[in-house]
């Protein structure tokens, strides 16, 4: 092959086409503060007026020395960097080299990953972190202005190939956490980290109960009860039905013989069609039938839905295919019930958010412990952001997922100054207004509400 001469002519049209397609403008560093993550400064503010990092002083254990990182430096920064989008222990670095948020939340110390990692391995921080999720689900509920509740309790996955992970029901190496929330406003009110091969019912009742005398203590009532089969226990049943706590339920029954056998006692004509919001059929039916477990204190009703099979095979022999809920609801129609409970499917966005959109699939440790206190922060991170959406930007902003926050509020731009004593944080005129109107809000609403 021979060579190619480029002339200087040749070459001089190359560069300025080069350059033509590249940007025109260069780089020079600066010493101001800036911060590319202003809307977090004011999720602190919010923290703060809530009572959460009063609540980590007074419930984490303190370091042994003066020296030492104090809790909320541990706590605090960990939730800031899940509500901005960091995925793993490593991106806490985008806190540490972000001196103007520094700056804005105070923020003196932020403990490496390595730091965070052993923090996470102490299993005394677990109960404390329960107790600082306690009290920004309590600073919630009290200035929501609701009375009463709807729980919804399931339970999730979390895949990993940590070692001390055991094998799921599914067959996977998974670690299972069981969660519950009150569903008007989407807040995690309980979750127990446990591993993969942990039965799904063991702890809703323990779930149910405390969340209920939570309530009560603050002068609230948890009014329904709804779960999947796992909660289909006649334990679980007979709180519901206990006179202290009548708790109306609506749980997937298990389509056991004795449950089969009360299906069967279901009369053709009492057979309805189905229909959808509209009012037009499905193609579906359903009925009532009444039905109790052997130990239960009492009967309760089942509402059968049930559907044609459109092809029988060998193991198949049915017409029919059923769901069926168990409930003690004599109120409700039997179609507005169905309704109802499959809006605990709703739960099932609340994990997606929790678990995709702040990072909870991730497993920082190999200690099962040090995971669970890792999911306390970010269940800590997903209740701050409902708090900040719930109770200061309101309006649209409700339903919007972290993700869209991010994008929208949270990653602002901005400069950060000092005048005297005073603190400036610099922004664009338009998210000044956004800001401006979040922190007089959050001081009309929770630091003086």
């Amino acid at each position: 092959m021979g060579e190619v001469f480029v002339t200087e002519k040749g070459a001089a049209f190359m560069k300025e086409s080069i350059h033509q397609n590249l940007l025109d403008f260069k780089l020079e560093k600066t010493k101001d503060h800036l911060t590319s993550k202003s809307g977090l400064s004011v999720f602190y503010e919010a923290a703060c007026a809530l009572g959460v990092v009063e609540a980590i002083s007074e419930n984490l254990p303190k370091p042994l020395s003066n020296r030492g990182i104090q809790p909320k430096d541990y706590v605090m920064p960990m939730a800031l960097m899940l509500c901005g989008g960091g995925r793993s222990l490593e991106d806490m670095r985008e806190i540490q080299c972000d001196e103007g948020l520094r700056k804005l939340c105070g923020f003196k110390k932020i403990p490496s990953s390595d730091a965070l990692g052993k923090w996470l391995r102490k299993e005394e921080n677990l109960p404390g972190m329960k107790k600082v999720n306690k009290q920004v689900v309590k600073e919630i509920l009290v200035k929501s202005g609701k009375t009463d509740f709807t729980l919804d309790v399931d339970a999730t996955f979390i895949e990993t190939e940590k070692h001390c992970a055991k094998m799921n029901y599914k067959g996977d190496t998974s670690f299972s956490v069981l969660l519950s929330y009150l569903s008007e406003l989407a807040l995690c009110v309980a979750s127990t980290y446990r591993n993969g091969n942990e039965s799904p019912q063991t702890g809703i009742l323990e779930q149910v109960e405390a969340t209920e005398n939570f309530l009560k203590s603050l002068g609230l009532k948890l009014k329904y009860l709804r779960s999947d089969s796992a909660a289909y226990q006649s334990v679980v049943m007979n709180f519901c039905f206990d006179p202290h706590h009548r708790i109306v339920f609506t749980i997937t029954a298990d389509q056991d013989a004795a449950v089969k056998e009360s299906i069967a006692t279901i009369k053709e004509k009492d057979w309805e069609p189905l229909c959808d919001e509209h009012g037009h059929p499905t193609g579906d039916e359903v009925a009532v039938a009444y039905h109790s477990m052997e130990k239960t204190k009492e009967g309760f009703k089942l509402v059968v839905k049930r559907w044609q099979n459109k092809q029988l095979n060998l193991f198949e022999q049915e017409n029919y295919s059923y769901y069926v809920i168990a409930t003690s609801d004599e109120e409700k129609s039997p179609q507005d019930l169905l309704a109802f409970h499959n809006q605990r499917g709703q739960s099932e966005n609340f994990h997606k958010e929790l678990k995709r959109g702040f990072s909870m699939e991730y497993t920082p440790s190999q200690s099962l412990s040090g995971n669970a206190v890792y999911f306390e922060l970010g269940v800590l991170a997903y209740n701050l952001t409902c708090a900040v959406k719930l109770l200061v930007l309101k309006g649209d902003w409700v339903t919007k997922t972290i993700a869209t926050l991010r994008w929208q509020f949270l990653l602002i731009a901005g400069k950060v100054v000092k005048h005297g004593r005073i603190l400036f944080l610099k922004v664009r005129e338009d998210y000044f207004y956004l800001l401006s109107n979040f922190r007089m809000t959050l001081r009309q609403n929770l630091a003086f509400g």
